[in-house]
């Protein structure tokens, strides 16, 4: 009887790693959608604060940003303000990061050449140049409670690079955060180019084989 117990539990535990095998798929990774100033792509919210403006598809010739897309047509531009905020984006995931599962998520990312936008602080027109991070969070829709889960370092190059972020979250979460934000404690006008997201992939999938573009 106990060693049917024992069998019993062993297939339950075996079922829950089976379930945190899965992978997670984004919805819009390539961030596609029309460029338009002020509008994240479709299947993306805009998640910044209330009283500033929402992120920019690019590119479209707005504030002086051309670079092409590295994957498809459009990306979108995060920037970082002197006024201590900055801008994020987030999507309901199609199922929930498992708690104390290790995952990966790629993307890329790059700066412009230039970016010219207004500054409330400095009451003009300012080069929005500066490196920044890219922050990764994860939190409940509908629900207060966010836990930060990785972060890059700082991005200052043009050319478009990528990113692969290895996290482990301490809950269940079903919305993740993509937020750009300062290399030190001084706020400032910078900004990060982001385009093509990997599917999330636990890390137990990962092999010198199978990477993570790979799936």
């Amino acid at each position: 009887m106990y060693v049917h117990i024992y069998l019993v539990v062993l297939i339950l535990l075996v079922g829950q790693t089976l379930i945190g095998q899965e992978l997670i798929a984004l919805t819009n990774p390539s961030l596609e959608d029309k460029a338009r100033v002020s509008r994240v792509p479709h299947g993306w919210q805009n998640c910044g604060f209330e009283e500033e403006s929402p992120p920019d598809t690019h590119p479209g010739g707005f504030f002086g940003v051309n670079k092409l897309a590295v994957h498809g047509n459009t990306y979108v531009g995060l920037v970082a303000r002197d006024n201590d905020s900055w801008e994020c984006i987030g999507q309901a995931l199609e199922s929930p990061l498992l708690k104390d599962s290790c995952y990966q998520l790629a993307f890329m990312a790059a700066q412009s050449d230039s970016l010219i936008s207004g500054s409330r602080e400095q009451k003009g027109l300012v080069n929005y140049i500066n490196p920044c991070k890219i922050r990764l969070w994860a939190g409940f829709q509908h629900q207060d409670g966010y836990e930060l889960l990785a972060e890059t370092d700082p991005i200052e190059h043009q050319e478009w690079k990528e990113y692969i972020l290895t996290f482990v979250a301490t809950k269940n979460y079903n919305y993740l955060y993509v937020e750009v934000y300062y290399t030190g404690i001084t706020p400032y006008c910078g900004h990060v180019l982001i385009d093509h997201f990997s599917k999330i992939v636990p890390c137990n999938m990962l092999s010198s084989e199978k990477t993570i573009r790979d799936f």
